[in-house]
């Protein structure tokens, strides 16, 4: 028989118990719609969060050094702006920004809560991508020891709902101590990252915290390297600058302890030695941060695709138990066939065409409802709508196979029935 003979006798075939046809169809409609929407959902959260991740600086290295694993003397004299000129010199490495940090309370009026108060130089602007004032200004040379202020978007919109923020004043309590801040700015959403909110900061000049609270260490630095493609490199220098700069602390301390770091301090940094094997600083590559998130998703795509394909298995085992259930009640039309005839390939060829019209036409269905159902995921969940093209081709290319592959039996079983048993079949 040909093709279009195969198709349209297939169609009347199934048009005759059209309620078992459909709920065969549901059945791949079902288990395609969940693998198409289970991997654009997927990538559409994935798109969101590689944008925000970008959005800190592809070309960044975040520096943090635990002051705990130095003691408070030897931080005093290591963190500092020496420091910072020594990992800018580093090689790859185009920008070093320190960063000072504290926790505190706003207040307006009646509005309060708590914040982290971020020290920053203003070239901590040039640090990210897509970051911005929204409105105002962000922090300028001029500005240092200035008592003013730069709000990140949630501070903004938690303490002036209706009124622009800048030029208000608001009062913070910081060290025990109330200070009075003026706004000049208002920062663009950035969004959050895992667990850390990237609005919920107020940025100051780096010598107004640094005064407040009368700390001059630095225990965060950002750097940034020259390209994206010098990340690793700069790293790797930057860790150098490091090692070389503790190392010098370690052997200053074993040689002059009590000159350095006084009596307790001594004690205390050897103790702190002894008791943890942990490395004074982390450098984190922001390239890497995204790397190892990207094969995290490819890793969750994989489970979550084949957890959802498992539901293409059991619509094919329904295709099978409806394809038997036809092939008993069809078995006098299969004789009255053969008897005019058919050759045993016709009969199993019309059946597998039944199947495959099943598993194609769920398919497709399937692939309509899997991008309706993720675009309403995405509107939900807020993020893009994403519409991969080659896992929904997948989808419905497996649909067919289990359409041939679960309707081979019943087809085959058709096609051996004995002619003279199926005319004599009631």
């Amino acid at each position: 028989m040909r093709a279009g003979d195969l198709l349209r006798t297939a169609l009347a075939a199934l048009a005759l118990h059209r309620l078992r046809a459909a709920l065969s169809v549901l059945g791949i409609v079902i288990g395609v719609a969940a693998v198409v929407a289970t991997i654009s959902l997927v990538s559409g959260a994935t798109a969101q969060m590689k944008a925000r991740i970008a959005g800190l600086g592809i070309r960044t290295i975040t520096i943090n050094v635990f002051p705990t694993a130095i003691q408070s003397a030897a931080a005093a004299r290591t963190l500092t702006q020496e420091l910072t000129d020594r990992l800018a010199a580093a090689e790859h490495v185009s920008l070093v920004v320190p960063i000072a940090q504290s926790r505190g309370s706003v207040s307006l009026g009646t509005q309060s809560r708590d914040l982290s108060l971020l020290g920053v130089t203003p070239d901590y602007l040039h640090l990210f991508d897509k970051f911005y004032p929204l409105a105002g200004r962000f922090i300028h040379e001029l500005d240092a020891g200035q008592k003013i202020a730069v709000l990140g978007a949630n501070v903004a919109r938690d303490l002036f709902p209706l009124d622009d923020p800048v030029g208000q004043v608001l009062t913070v309590e910081l060290a025990g101590q109330k200070v009075p801040f003026r706004v000049v700015g208002v920062m663009v959403a950035r969004g959050t990252i895992g667990n850390q909110t990237l609005d919920d900061y107020v940025y100051v000049p780096l010598s107004t915290l640094q005064g407040l609270t009368g700390s001059r260490q630095f225990t965060t630095y950002i750097a940034q390297a020259v390209d994206a493609e010098s990340v690793e490199k700069a790293a790797a220098a930057i860790e150098g600058v490091l090692a070389a700069t503790f190392a010098a602390v370690t052997a200053q301390a074993q040689a002059t302890p009590t000159a350095v770091f006084g009596q307790r301090g001594t004690a205390a940094f050897f103790a702190a030695g002894r008791t943890s094997r942990l490395s004074p600083y982390s450098v984190t590559v922001q390239k890497a941060v995204i790397e190892t998130y990207e094969e995290s998703v490819r890793t969750m795509t994989l489970i979550l695709g084949s957890v959802a394909a498992i539901s293409l298995l059991v619509g094919g085992i329904g295709i099978m138990n409806i394809m038997l259930v036809s092939v008993v009640e069809r078995t006098r039309e299969i004789g009255i066939r053969m008897a005019v005839g058919a050759r045993r390939r016709d009969i199993r060829n019309q059946f597998l065409a039944e199947a495959l019209v099943i598993c194609l036409l769920g398919g497709l269905l399937g692939l309509g409802v899997g991008w309706l159902s993720a675009w309403l995921g995405s509107l939900f969940g807020r993020w893009p709508f994403v519409i991969r093209g080659y896992p929904a081709l997948v989808a419905v290319g497996f649909s067919a196979l289990v359409g041939l592959g679960f309707g081979l039996y019943p087809a085959v079983r058709a096609s051996r029935l004995d002619p003279v048993e199926a005319l004599r079949y009631e």
